[in-house]
């Protein structure tokens, strides 16, 4: 069964939480920034909660992503924390310089629900993927690696993708377990340049 299809929203919704995360960045930088703007949401932006990421590239290379799978909070606060965190808090790369601000580029990716599905092995996960190209949640104990859907753009093969997936979840390359929880989902992914 297919994930559940994800949120759909108007231009105007997609280019408010982009502003929104933009401004944050900004504001970063110059903290009277945001005093002078008075930020406008819709009221479904304010009350609607969803798993969301941010991701941030720079001359087309990641320069931060992070997110949250699950909504703690409604998604016009959790943009522009998680725009904040993406370009100051992701330890694979140097936090953000202002400098670099009017060459980064923003994209922000709804989650749909999560679709849980049980395979007794890697290959019939990796079938299932090849139709589909959704993402996909691994977890195990204390271990959980997600990928978005817009992985399979460098990571096009199903079992490169299981693979690299559960490197980064801390599990071997070919480790597989009856205990191994799968979840997928869709996304609703918008950035500047699309708008």
């Amino acid at each position: 069964m297919p994930a559940l299809p994800a949120v759909k929203l108007s231009q105007s919704e997609k280019l408010q939480l982009l502003t929104l995360a933009r401004d944050t960045l900004v504001a970063a930088f110059n903290p009277d920034y945001l005093a002078a703007k008075q930020p406008l949401i819709t009221r479904r932006l304010e009350q609607l909660k969803l798993g969301c990421f941010v991701t941030l590239t720079l001359d087309g290379a990641l320069k931060g992503c992070m997110g949250h799978i699950e909504a703690d909070r409604p998604i016009g606060e959790l943009v522009p924390a998680l725009a904040h965190s993406s370009a100051f808090n992701d330890l694979r790369f140097q936090p953000l310089d202002e400098s670099q601000l009017s060459s980064l580029r923003i994209e922000i990716s709804l989650l749909s629900e999560m679709q849980k599905l049980e395979f007794s092995a890697q290959s019939q996960l990796q079938t299932y993927l090849e139709a589909t190209k959704l993402g996909l949640v691994l977890s195990e104990g204390n271990k959980r690696a997600v990928f978005l859907p817009q992985v399979w753009q460098q990571l096009p093969e199903p079992k490169g993708f299981v693979e690299a997936l559960k490197v980064k979840g801390g599990w071997d390359r070919d480790y597989w377990s009856s205990n191994m929880e799968v979840e997928v989902f869709s996304v609703t992914h918008f950035c500047e340049e699309s708008l």
